[in-house]
């Protein structure tokens, strides 16, 4: 959950609050310059303004006069509040009850993503920026051997630093004394000699990526820990990262070296390309006569590459990671897999910090950073909040189970009455049951860690679900500590009022009067037309063959009538298509038909997982609506008006004064 999720109740609803704005600027002016506009007893400051237009500034219309324009939507936002608060919508139960509903739930996660994975993900996007080339020497602990071994490994990991200092080859020494096993393992595709090769951050376990980032090159870190051991880390490189990329190939493999079997895959390649070159769809080809079974049977899709993944053909590196744009097709190249075209589909280009958050909460959420993250903020809010387990009621609920049955036995109990109310612990003075312990034992997702023992693994199961019980009782606090948290809550408080004022002042009355919607339409006819429309037939199927064959016959002359009735012929439909009525440009695939001479299509497009054309079947003049056709412009048309007549009386009961003269002032200054 991104910081400041809680602004969608301002991002849905501005556009609505300010259709009708447009205050004339005060006629009764004030000594105070901070001051940019008054409603009722409320005084609005250019701080508070200031504040509400950095979070919601891309609301404002483009081309329009932003500070005024903000001025008047934010004012017209809390003069609705007011009439709501009027309305006494705020002691509405279920309205409570819902506010208290998103707090619970969204607390959790808010705290969660600043104090944990906001700095995780903030240092993995800087480190994906670049890749590193690194060894290591490694000298491992087993645990089961006590603290000696761990005294043994530290020493033998400063011996080996100290002979490599003294002039042995890193490598050498990785490769005789090194306890990571591919060092002296020469087919080893990665830690021969110590080589670990190139990698970027989540490939290697924090401490050990840490060191790698911020050894300088060239140099040997210190003897560090890690879970497994000690290491000692030798940085060679590091260079900017090469986004990863996603190709399509045909290839045709060279059966060996003899100028005969050249010339068959050289011939048959060229057939290849010329099919590509008279406009048959790349995937349909690499289908028929691509030799790399599995990528053919996904139309040539290899999938996303890496650039420095190792065993990569360097020619074929080369020219793949050459291509310009994203659907450009090479020429026929040779490289150590045969002959190939290759297709690029899609550049991994690193985007901004919030272009690229979600992929990399994704990339995160479970690695052992994370979870340590995570652990040391229930530790934190454990000793805050002071938390009791009954290890000896927990124990008592699995005797004689065994130890990979606990989880299901404890997920039981909090469905037997007799059993589910027992409590088995508390924080502060929230005091909690067997049944609430089964639920949370029930949630699969719930991080436990596994016991050697059944009274150990139950203990587990307690002490996670009061990590997770203090946790939510230091979010649940959030509103008294964090500005942006109480923010969040407060208008999504004053977005429930706002929604309920609007449903029941405006929205519902404009729907459900029939008579005045009628009345508006007979009223305005000339209002409600279509302007000249294209009239596009679009064909989609999932199959390409399948697609090709439909195409063909279009191409061929058949009319719409006889492709529908040969389509349906058969009882299971493979191919779907439908009419679109569009007046202009829309950003999306049926723009590609617009232009082009009525009979004609566009190119077969790869699209949700199959293959669309879209044919271009000429103009639709332009004509009235019916009153069907009509109804949603009317009732939109209603809103609009039943909402201008709302803020007209709410800006006169209120008595707004604005200063959009110091508003300017105040957001030019930023």
């Amino acid at each position: 959950m991104r910081l400041g999720i809680g602004l969608f109740v301002l991002a849905v609803l501005l556009p609505l609050l300010a259709r009708c704005a447009g205050s004339a600027p005060g006629v009764q002016d004030t000594d105070d310059p901070t001051l940019v506009a008054t409603y009722g007893d409320h005084k609005l400051h250019t701080d508070e303004y200031l504040r509400e237009y950095q979070r919601n500034s891309s609301l404002v219309e483009a081309g329009s006069d932003d500070a005024e324009e903000f001025l008047d939507r934010y004012v017209n936002y809390r003069l609705k509040v007011l009439a709501a608060e009027a309305a006494r919508y705020d002691q509405d139960p279920e309205l409570q009850a819902e506010i208290h509903t998103y707090r619970a739930s969204f607390a959790r996660p808010y705290l969660v993503d600043r104090k944990v994975m906001a700095p995780i993900l903030l240092d993995f996007y800087e480190k994906k920026k670049q890749f590193v080339h690194a060894s290591h020497i490694f000298a491992r602990v087993q645990p089961q051997l006590g603290a000696g071994d761990s005294v043994r490994a530290m020493g033998v990991a400063r011996a080996l630093r100290d002979s490599v200092l003294a002039g042995i080859l890193f490598g050498d020494v990785a490769m005789m004394y090194s306890e990571d096993q591919s060092a002296s393992d020469s087919s080893a595709r990665q830690g021969f000699r110590g080589d670990l090769g190139w990698f970027t951050a989540g490939s290697m376990i924090q401490a050990f990526e840490d060191q790698a980032y911020t050894v300088p090159l060239g140099e040997m870190s210190e003897v560090f820990r890690t879970d497994y051991g000690y290491h000692v880390l030798m940085v060679h490189d590091r260079v900017p990262a090469v986004p990863p990329i996603r190709l399509s190939q045909i290839l045709v493999r060279i059966k060996d070296t003899a100028p005969e079997s050249l010339a068959v895959a050289r011939e048959k390649i060229e057939q290849a390309q010329a099919r590509i070159n008279a406009g048959q769809n790349f995937a349909f080809v690499a289908g028929e006569m691509s030799e790399e079974e599995n990528s053919a049977r996904r139309g040539g899709d290899i999938g996303t590459i890496s650039y420095h993944r190792r065993g990569i053909d360097s020619t074929f590196r080369v020219i793949a990671f050459g291509i310009e744009n994203v659907g450009d097709v090479t020429d026929i190249i040779r490289t150590g897999y045969g002959f190939q075209i290759l297709k690029l589909t899609a550049r991994d280009e690193l985007g901004t910090f919030e272009e690229e958050y979600d992929d990399l909460r994704r990339q995160v959420q479970y690695l052992p950073r994370m979870i340590r993250a995570e652990e040391e903020l229930a530790k934190e809010a454990r000793s805050r909040h002071i938390a009791r387990l009954d290890s000896t009621v927990l124990t008592s609920l699995v005797s004689n189970v065994a130890r990979d049955s606990v989880r299901e036995v404890v997920r039981g109990a909090a469905a037997n009455d007799s059993l589910a109310g027992i409590v088995i612990g508390q924080v502060d003075d929230s005091v909690y049951t067997v049944r609430h312990l089964g639920l949370f034992a029930g949630d699969r997702n719930n991080r436990i860690r596994n016991g050697q023992t059944t009274d150990e693994q139950v203990i587990n199961i307690g002490n996670a679900f009061l990590d997770y019980a203090a946790i939510t009782h230091a979010a649940l606090e959030l509103e008294h500590e964090d500005e942006e948290f109480s923010w969040i809550m407060a208008n999504f408080r004053d977005g429930l009022l706002l929604f309920k004022l609007m449903e029941d002042s405006v929205w519902a009355a404009a729907a459900n009067d029939s008579l005045a919607i009628r009345a508006h339409f007979e009223a305005n006819q000339e209002r409600y037309r279509f302007g000249p429309r294209h009239r596009l037939m679009e064909v989609f199927a999932y199959d390409d063959s399948v697609h090709q064959a439909a195409i063909y016959m279009l191409d061929q002359g058949m009319s719409w009538a006889d492709f529908y009735e040969q389509v349906h012929r058969d009882s299971v439909v493979l191919i779907r298509f439908d009419t679109v009525f569009v007046e202009g440009p829309t950003n999306s695939i049926y723009d590609r038909a617009i232009g082009i001479e009525a009979g004609q299509r566009s190119e077969v497009i790869p699209y949700r997982s199959g293959f669309v054309a879209v044919f271009n079947d000429g103009m639709e003049p332009e004509r009235a609506m019916t009153f069907e056709e009509a109804r949603a412009a009317i009732i939109t048309d209603r809103q609009e008006l039943l909402e201008q007549q709302l803020v007209a009386r709410l800006r006169s009961r209120y008595r707004v004064v604005t200063y959009p003269e110091r508003a300017k002032a105040a957001l030019a200054e930023l």
